[in-house]
């Protein structure tokens, strides 16, 4: 079977060769709705989200392998898979995260997780936080809404997020990300190492 066409974003303007950052995400919402506000014509987001409670690391995966079979590509595209430790890791699936994560090394994509969850990401562009091994995403939710005047899943695109806000997120991730391990035992968020490829690329302007 024929590949499908490379997606092109007619209505935002994004050129017909502009590359093509694939995040495969185990959240429905969060991810997409993030992403969504970074609109340019250079790189073309496209976030495959979790649909009917697929969200493990096996499926989330699984997803970026479809794509990628079934959507024509080029050199300089990416593959993301965007997920939570949280409970991934515990000694019911830590076995089955680790296959995941190799695979993923074989197949070059690159892995943007959070210990414990995406929240966290989103809570560094408001404050300096240095949470305490062992917390919950619960807790990070009830920060991040303290501090943010109210968080809502299904709705990041409505967090008062500025341009120099994403800065200083990404600076406060790179300090947290101490532990080298593919899977941290540490509180930290690697979703920062997608906007440092849009940054390099010159793909989006926060200035």
């Amino acid at each position: 079977m024929p590949r499908k066409k490379r997606p092109l974003d007619r209505d935002g303007g994004v050129l017909r060769d502009a590359s093509l950052i694939v995040i495969a995400s185990e959240d429905t919402y969060a991810v997409e709705d993030y992403f969504r506000r970074f609109r340019t014509r250079k790189v073309q987001f496209k976030v495959i989200p979790t649909e009917d409670g697929r969200s493990s690391p096996d499926d989330v995966a699984s997803r970026l392998d479809d794509f990628k079979r079934e959507v024509q590509t080029q050199p300089g595209d990416q593959f993301w898979l965007c997920i939570d430790r949280d409970h991934w890791a515990n000694s019911g699936h830590i076995k089955n995260l680790a296959q995941v994560l190799q695979h993923c090394r074989q197949a070059e994509y690159q892995v943007a997780i959070s210990n414990p969850c995406f929240e966290l990401w989103l809570l560094l562009h408001f404050e300096d936080a240095k949470p305490a091994n062992g917390c919950n995403c619960g807790e990070i939710a009830s920060r991040l809404s303290a501090v943010a005047g109210g968080y809502d899943k299904t709705a990041v695109d409505r967090l008062p997020i500025q341009a120099a806000m994403v800065h200083d997120a990404i600076a406060r991730a790179k300090a947290l990300d101490i532990d080298p391990s593919p899977i941290p035992e540490s509180v930290l968020t690697r979703v920062y190492l997608i906007l440092e490829v849009l940054l390099a690329r010159e793909a989006i302007d926060l200035e």
